[in-house]
């Protein structure tokens, strides 16, 4: 050891020393190699360089890797530049921190925020942080950007973040906060973004929010809150996206977001919502604009009365959900109008009257969902138009007459739902033709006939539902070449004939359902081969001879 009674320059160079075989010990940091500059810094009224490395190696905070700390000569004129996730003015004073996905846990306590007062981005996101943000984080008074989000701070949202009046995005999200929202969060109105998501937030919205006019971004999606959706979100003017998804908020939706003329995506569903829909969601003629909308999503609430008239004036609208909410009524003929949308689901509720022949004008449509309600009639031969349609569910209605050849023609159409109709005539063996197709689902129908073989081309087809109708004839051994068909359910028709062996080539066969049938004839050893079978159903049948020794093979099978 040096002794104590040494000259100045001699005391330097060990205080020199000292620094750099503390840098160069291995040090729980990040996954990354820290690179840290051995330039001198001054600065002595502000958080540099020097009080960083004090407060990363001295703060509660612990690291989940060890990595060697590496000293690098630096002749910039801003050394800090060096350090990975660490950003300086010219003065070498700390302005941005970025330790996100670093590995790091620990708390908030005893963290010197009030050596941060220049601090403008602060991001520790995708850690395991846990604890209470601190209220002494007011005292990064020039913030403008934070991100503590997938961490597991817990406890309340401190009202001193209200005094952040510089901040421009909070990011909080997926953590385990609880507690309301203080309404101090409107003193923040240079606010742009705020996204307080998969929490454990509860109470009523601050009306408060009203002032943030600036916010363009507002998720409060997935957490505990009730009460009435604050009429003063409409003063929001900027809003593109508001997510109020996944709550228990109660009572009308509020006429007021339909003064939200930039607004594009507005989810509401998942709620205890009640009411009309408002007309003035689409009523141009008391609003700016509402036609920038691109997805109203208010499904799963309970909501009543028929689909607004006036939605047909959101041209833009590309997704329109309004399945499980209650609604009566015919769907509005002028839907077809709607050219840009995509998705269209109106299931789960009680609607009646026709499926309206106008929605074949919408072509660019990927999912429409009509199922469970009360459509009569049948399916509207228009729909031959929408080439690229990949699914159409319009099960659990009250449709009839047949199977329309149209269908076979939908060569994008990889899933097709027509159970419990009133559908009736034979399954078109054209459906063959449909190569895309994964599920087909004509179940509890009244369908007639024989299976068409050609149903053994459909190569890439996962589930197959035909039961509960009045087929005849045999199971065709053609499908014995649906090598990835998981779901096989022919059961409660009429067919006669033998089990086909073929059926012992469905590798990937987890259900075979062939009870109440008059199948007949011994059970196929070849049956033994479905290596993956969970349930085997042949009871109701006219089968003859003993079980074959091979179903012992099939060690994943649960029902016999």
């Amino acid at each position: 050891m040096r002794s104590r009674n040494t000259s100045s320059s001699e005391h330097d160079e060990d205080k020199e020393y000292e620094k750099e075989q503390l840098f160069q010990i291995p040090l729980k940091l990040a996954p990354w190699p820290m690179i840290i500059s051995q330039e001198k810094v001054a600065a002595p009224d502000s958080f540099t360089l020097n009080s960083l490395w004090d407060l990363l190696t001295q703060s509660p905070l612990t690291h989940s890797h060890n990595v060697d700390v590496k000293i690098v000569k630096h002749s910039a004129s801003v050394p800090c530049t060096s350090w990975f996730g660490v950003g300086c003015d010219a003065n070498e004073s700390i302005q941005k921190l970025n330790f996100t996905s670093s590995g790091l846990n620990g708390t908030l306590h005893g963290f010197s925020f009030s050596l941060l007062k220049n601090l403008m981005h602060f991001d520790l996101s995708v850690n395991n942080f846990f604890g209470p943000i601190p209220p002494e984080i007011q005292l990064m008074s020039k913030l403008v950007h934070l991100d503590f989000s997938m961490n597991k701070f817990s406890g309340v949202l401190p009202p001193e973040i209200g005094m952040l009046t510089s901040i421009e995005t909070i990011h909080l999200s997926q953590n385990n906060l609880s507690g309301s929202i203080p309404q101090e969060i409107g003193q923040l109105t240079s606010l742009y973004e705020l996204a307080l998501y998969d929490n454990y937030l509860e109470g009523e919205l601050p009306p408060t929010l009203g002032n943030l006019t600036k916010l363009t971004y507002l998720y409060l999606n997935n957490n505990k809150f009730y009460g009435l959706i604050p009429t003063q979100l409409g003063n929001l003017k900027s809003l593109t996206e508001l997510v109020v998804r996944n709550n228990q908020f109660r009572g009308s939706i509020p006429s007021s977001l339909a003064n939200l003329s930039n607004l594009q995506y507005l989810y509401l569903h998942h709620n205890k919502l009640y009411g009309l829909i408002p007309t003035e969601l689409g009523n141009l003629k008391n609003l700016i604009d509402l036609q920038s909308l691109i997805d109203l999503e208010v499904s799963y609430n309970q909501l009543s009365g028929s689909i607004p008239s006036s939605l047909i004036n959101l041209s833009n609208l590309q997704c329109l959900y309004l399945h499980a909410t209650e609604l009566s009524g015919p769907i509005l003929i002028k839907l077809g109008n709607l050219k840009s949308l995509t998705d269209l689901e109106v299931s789960y509720n009680q609607l009646r009257g026709f499926i309206p022949s106008s929605l074949a004008n919408l072509t660019n449509l990927k999912y429409l969902y009509l199922n469970d309600n009360r459509l009569s009639g049948s399916i509207p031969i228009e729909f031959e138009n929408l080439k690229s349609l990949p699914g159409l569910e319009v099960s659990d209605n009250q449709l009839s007459g047949s199977i329309p050849l149209f269908l076979a023609n939908l060569s994008s159409l990889r899933f097709l739902y027509l159970s419990d109709n009133d559908l009736s005539g034979p399954i078109p063996a054209e459906l063959g033709n449909l190569k895309s197709l994964n599920d087909l689902w004509v179940s509890n129908d009244q369908l007639s006939g024989s299976i068409p073989s050609s149903l053994g081309n459909l190569s890439n087809l996962h589930s197959m539902y035909l039961g509960e109708n009045k087929l005849s004839g045999p199971i065709p051994i053609e499908l014995g070449k649906l090598k990835p068909l998981i779901d096989l359910w022919v059961s409660y028709n009429q067919l006669s004939c033998s089990i086909p062996s073929s059926l012992g080539n469905l590798g990937s066969l987890q259900w075979l359902y062939l009870q109440h049938n008059k199948i007949y004839g011994p059970i196929p050893i070849e049956l033994g081969n479905l290596k993956f079978l969970i349930r085997l159903s042949m009871n109701n049948n006219q089968l003859s001879g003993s079980i074959p020794p091979s179903l012992g093979n099939l060690t994943s099978l649960k029902h016999l």
